[in-house]
């Protein structure tokens, strides 16, 4: 009896040992928990909506593309440059017109006519030697670099619905807000400029024939009914094409693995396309609503302008009120990139 006590005593106590033993095992169904990466993507608290939505693309694809391990979050300010100087954003979309001021040599990009078009605007800020140069200026002073670059917006002209453009002997007083032409040149390209804060205003009171002027601008005149549809037309020349920069802190990829890496350049890509088209949707519905309004759209070939401004940006530049970055110009106008002037 005794010994068959001892043996149930020995079999109880090695039982309880193993389920204690048990107990402490990990549940092998369950996974051990993702460690995440936190990052800040900043954007003006006035971006026009397809940066927004191109910002929140690229915090959804990044988080997709690494399984969750990136988690980046949305920050708005008015204070862009402030942030970026004091590397408190890993990410940032930014307008090159938010750059300006601080980084001079990227008024280059706001020149009159400087793109053809979208895809040309892209394949030149985009190719190396472009971003090279582009990154040579930013880390002056900002701890950023561009991973990326493509369309956020246009600015067409606006003009009065009296304008014959096919008279060539007649020069239309043309109303900017920055003139980078000296009077010699103006009279060579046969356009007088007239420098205003609000070039659009003045083409309604009457003080220019031709206006840079945006669509929106357009729409909102006409449906106040400030001016009459048939009074005004419009030219899609695309006189400037509006740049955005998707920049990333300059240790930010080296703080990350391969695939992680691997996550943020795909999510680049398509936020930067998804940009470019939500703003080229934008421009056709903005066309159509002209168009439905009754005001006259023309489409213009501008081929011949195109290659007169091209020859003045690259060969005669000193003649010019603001001189173009040689270096960032020269990379755009590089054999390399398609549609060259």
């Amino acid at each position: 009896m005794k010994l068959t006590t001892a043996i149930r005593v020995i079999a109880a106590t090695v039982c309880g040992l193993f389920l204690l033993t048990g107990c402490s095992q990990p549940d092998k169904g369950q996974q051990p928990q993702k460690e995440l990466t936190k990052m800040t993507m900043l954007i003006s608290s006035d971006a026009p909506d397809c940066v927004r939505s191109a910002a929140e693309e690229f915090i959804n694809r990044a988080a997709f593309y690494s399984d969750g391990e990136l988690e980046i979050s949305l920050s708005e300010s008015q204070q862009v440059e402030t942030i970026l100087e004091s590397s408190e954003a890993e990410f940032a979309f930014v307008s090159n017109e938010e750059l300006v001021s601080s980084v001079p040599e990227l008024e280059t990009l706001n020149l009159p006519f400087y793109f053809k078009h979208e895809d040309y605007q892209f394949s030149a800020l985009n190719a190396e030697r472009t971003k090279k140069r582009l990154n040579e200026l930013l880390s002056a002073v900002y701890p950023m670099e561009v991973q990326m670059a493509t369309v956020c917006g246009y600015e067409d002209l606006a003009a009065d619905a009296q304008v014959d453009l096919t008279d060539f002997r007649k020069r239309y007083p043309l109303a900017v807000k920055t003139s980078y032409f000296s009077d010699q040149l103006q009279e060579e390209i046969g356009a007088r400029e007239i420098v205003s804060d609000n070039p659009f205003q003045l083409l309604l009171d009457g003080g220019a024939e031709i206006a840079q002027a945006s669509l929106s601008q357009v729409i909102e005149t006409v449906q106040q009914g400030q001016k009459q549809a048939q009074e005004l037309v419009v030219f899609t020349s695309a006189h400037k094409l509006e740049t955005v920069y998707l920049l990333i802190g300059q240790d930010v990829m080296e703080s990350l693995d391969e695939k992680q890496q691997a996550a943020v350049e795909q999510a680049a890509v398509m936020a930067c396309g998804y940009c470019s088209t939500l703003a080229q949707q934008q421009r056709d519905q903005q066309i159509e609503q002209l168009q439905e309004l009754g005001v006259q759209v023309y489409r213009v070939n501008l081929e011949k302008y195109f290659a007169l401004l091209g020859d003045i940006y690259q060969y005669q530049s000193e003649e010019m009120l603001l001189q173009p970055d040689a270096e960032l110009d020269s990379a755009i106008r590089s054999e390399g990139v398609q549609g060259t002037f």
